[in-house]
């Protein structure tokens, strides 16, 4: 083989075989289950949220749950009932989550400060107040 022949044949192969890593979200809960946290979802709003990536440079889902939570209001902290699609068009990619926000506040307010940590501890709700040097 000639030199050229065998310098795009490595170039192939190094762009095949190569990769690349991308973070796709951040959460603090999640699961593919259903489960009964004991939150009343008509005080929550239906919401949806998109983001679109030319080509997919970027991709993540955090931009779509965020756009998510801000298009119910700055009120709203918590995502519950989520659906994730993604669709590839050619050139874009988009990524759409719809859910119902709800907002931790209220919450709070509805269940009382001992209701609302009964709660959390209840659902394995992590909450940075909880961690300590001693084991409570």
């Amino acid at each position: 083989m000639k030199k050229s022949t065998i310098n795009v044949v490595t170039l192939v192969l190094i762009l095949f075989l190569s990769g690349c890593t991308y973070r796709l979200v951040d959460f603090t809960v999640i699961s593919t289950k259903n489960a009964e946290i004991g939150v009343d979802r008509t005080k929550g709003k239906q919401t949806e949220g998109k983001k679109s990536y030319f080509l997919g440079l970027g991709f993540n889902l955090k931009d779509a749950l965020d756009a998510a939570l801000e298009n119910a209001g700055p009120q709203y902290d918590l995502l519950i009932d989520g659906i994730v699609s993604y669709q590839n068009l050619p050139f874009v990619s988009v990524v759409k989550v719809k859910g119902v926000a709800i907002s931790s506040s209220d919450l709070k307010a509805s269940l009382g400060i001992q209701g609302y940590n009964q709660w959390c501890k209840n659902n394995n709700v992590f909450s940075p107040e909880n961690i300590s040097g001693s084991n409570n």
